[in-house]
């Protein structure tokens, strides 16, 4: 079965929501055929965008060429190799095709790479500049984190910051796939403010759930359990948390929540409860639960 994240991936940048700055250089680059577009970094949390950014300026550079012709797609946590780098890179960008005066080649989760296999890149980037950015393929770089990147591409490369969607973007392209694939409104909540902010954004994430009908808020709905149970009940609440995930991810979840409710810096007991957190964030669940729930309800 195809998933929808791959079904309903946008390949043109006027199905691509966001990314405003980004477009609009790459719309002007495809239009000239990216000649003197110099290497790309493209960096960001997951489910951004930045592999449809990457695919939709190989698509719009040629648009009456196939793609699978005119660019070679990587995922390096897969192929980490030098002999990959050397081997397939090379024998792609050496072939030629009518029509295609740059290629494209596409990392992605290049940071995942091996230092020697990022370092092998050099040489390819250096024919790049010393041909000015005319022939020789156009090398996009996509990953989550900047600062793993070997400093022999990002010396080589300008670096773009691809943000999270605006959450009113994701919940429309989320109905759009839900209209498209007949899935009832009923069956699946759209994510809401609280859950956006816990997910970061992930479309991708997002799309997923819908496709395998997972409840989009979870912990929005925890997060109410948790703020109306009763006093001296709210450790249950607490202990169901902690089944689900580790103690540091938990109290993200809830720091988000108090800091939506403008309750993060006004409340010293809520600063009480922050400070213990942190405090016995790496111990047992057994301590957890000892000093967490009735600080907690100490918050009024």
């Amino acid at each position: 079965m195809e998933t929808w994240t791959e079904k309903y991936r946008p390949l043109r940048f006027a199905d691509i929501r966001g990314h405003k700055r980004i477009k609009k250089l790459f719309e002007a680059s495809a239009a000239r055929g990216c000649q003197g577009l110099p290497p790309i970094i493209l960096y960001g949390p997951p489910g951004t965008g930045k592999t449809s950014l990457a695919l939709a300026l190989a698509s719009e550079a040629y648009p009456t060429i196939s793609h699978t012709i005119s660019s070679l797609y990587l995922n390096a946590s897969d192929e980490r190799s030098i002999e990959v780098i050397r081997e397939r890179i090379v024998q792609f960008t050496r072939t030629m095709w009518p029509g295609i005066k740059r290629k494209f080649v596409i990392f992605d989760e290049v940071e995942t790479m091996t230092e020697p296999a990022q370092a092998s890149l050099r040489a390819l980037l250096d024919d790049v500049d010393r041909e000015g950015h005319q022939q020789t393929p156009l090398f996009l770089f996509l990953c989550n984190s900047l600062y793993r990147v070997h400093p022999a591409i990002r010396s080589r490369c300008i670096a773009l910051f691809c943000g999270h969607v605006p959450i009113h973007y994701v919940r429309e392209s989320l109905e759009a796939i839900q209209v498209a694939e007949g899935v009832s409104k009923e069956m699946i909540r759209l994510p809401s403010d609280t859950t956006f902010r816990i997910q970061r954004g992930d479309m991708r994430a997002f799309v997923s759930a819908v496709q395998y009908e997972k409840n989009l808020n979870e912990w929005e709905e925890w997060l109410n359990r948790l703020s109306s149970a009763p006093r001296g009940r709210s450790i249950y609440v607490w202990e169901d948390g902690l089944r689900r995930i580790p103690f540091c991810i938990l109290i993200r979840h809830v720091f988000l929540w108090l800091n939506m409710q403008s309750r993060m810096v006004t409340n010293t007991a809520v600063t009480e409860f922050v400070n213990l957190c942190m405090k016995v964030q790496d111990a047992n669940t057994d301590t957890i639960l000892a000093v967490i729930p009735a600080a907690w309800e100490a918050i009024p």
